[in-house]
Formats: structure tokens, sequence, C-alpha cells
């Protein structure tokens, strides 16, 4: 995405993980990465700072990353939101009602391919998510109400 830095919000409670995020994704796109630690560190980031998207680990102490992601959604926030785990995607505990409500990445693998697949789901959700905005926008501006897109 040409012109700014999309601002990334890594959540992943091993450090080696997210340093090698940091390290690698940048090499693919034009990202600034945050990193927290934990579920609880990334919701205090999220009121601090605005950020075009989110990737988290989903196996985590004390917060996993449904838990955030609930969190998350219940704020009202609809940023897009990017499993990075190394859970196969049949073991997560996603809502079935709720499809286009995260992405899911495998961080199993050659880290070229990983960061390459993450790189291009980032792209695609950022976009989405901010033409999804720009017609809620356009429609309020067009009729005086909300309407009613997916997220």
């Amino acid at each position: 995405m040409p012109g700014k830095k999309l601002r990334v919000l890594h959540v992943d409670d091993q450090r080696q993980w997210r340093s090698i995020v940091s390290d690698y994704l940048v090499l693919f796109g034009d990202y600034e990465i945050i990193s927290a630690e934990s579920g609880e560190e990334a919701l205090n980031l999220l009121s601090a700072t605005s950020f075009d998207i989110i990737v988290s680990d989903f196996r985590m102490p004390e917060m996993d990353g449904t838990r955030l992601l609930q969190y998350i959604r219940e704020r009202g926030e609809s940023l897009p939101f990017i499993f990075l785990t190394g859970t196969r995607y049949e073991d997560l505990d996603l809502d079935p009602e709720k499809p286009g409500d995260s992405l899911y990445v495998n961080k199993s693998g050659d880290p070229s391919q990983v960061f390459s697949v993450l790189s291009q789901k980032i792209c695609q959700a950022v976009a989405r998510h901010k033409t999804v905005q720009a017609l809620k926008k356009h429609q309020i501006e067009e009729s005086g109400h909300s309407p009613v897109l997916p997220v």
C-alpha cells in the first residue's frame, strides 16, 4: 500500500517471535510494527494509539487470541485481525457465525513464504477494511443514518 506505513500491532507472548515478526515482515512491505507481549498490553496500546491491523498469536497465557479478538470487538473496534500461529486452523476456536472477523496464517514453515503470505493478507485485509469504512461514511453522509454493512 503506497503512501504511508501500515501500523501493525503484533501480539505474541514469545519474545523470539516478536523479534522475528519485526525483523522479517518489514522485508515484505512498508510496515511500522509495534509489539505487545500479552492481550492486556495490546488492549492498552489500542487505547493509546491507532493501528491499521492486529496480528496475534492464538495460544497465549491469561488471554488467548480469541479472547483478545472478543474484547476488541466488544469495544466496538472493527480493525482487521490475523492469527499468526502454529495452531492448526481446525483447532482454532473461531466463531463460525463471523467467518470474516479474522484471518489465519500458519507460522510454521519457510519464513520467506510465511511472511510473504502474511504481508499479502495484511494488505488485503487493510484495503478491504478501508473500503468498507469509506462506504459506511459515504452512506451516512448520503442518508443521514448509519448503514448496515459487513465488517
